[in-house]
């Protein structure tokens, strides 16, 4: 894989996440979710475990019901790609009316014949409650 190829991948991950923020912004969840692979693994900030897909759809619907979420979003700051897997690191945060958490994230991302999905997240809180 030239260098090309690496960057073009780097740039496809940062735009899905671009768009998965955008869909957190919308609170639809189904167009959230859509970016996680059916088995992907999440353990959120508060250290539990979030078993696919479909779970974090459930999860992100439970926080857009809540009277007092604004949003999630996620700030890349490193994408490595080495052939069909990259590696995603950044800065996050959750904000809700009257509190912020946030902190450090890392993703793996899987290349599917589709195209890039994420196979797991960890969201690591250094800020807030």
């Amino acid at each position: 894989m030239d260098r090309q190829d690496l960057s073009n991948d780097e740039a496809a991950i940062r735009a899905l996440r671009h768009a998965s923020n955008t869909a957190i912004a919308a609170r639809k969840a189904d167009r959230a979710a859509a970016f996680l692979s059916q088995d992907a693994k999440i353990v959120g900030s508060d250290g539990a475990l979030i078993d696919g897909m479909s779970a974090m759809q459930r999860a992100f619907e439970k926080s857009f019901a809540d009277p007092d979420f604004l949003t999630y979003h996620r700030t890349p700051q490193s994408v490595t790609v080495a052939g069909s897997t990259a590696a995603e690191s950044g800065q996050w945060h959750g904000r809700w009316k009257e509190r912020t958490v946030g902190g450090a994230y890392l993703a793996r991302w899987r290349r599917h014949v589709d195209g890039w999905q994420i196979v797991a997240e960890l969201y690591i809180p250094l800020d807030g409650p």
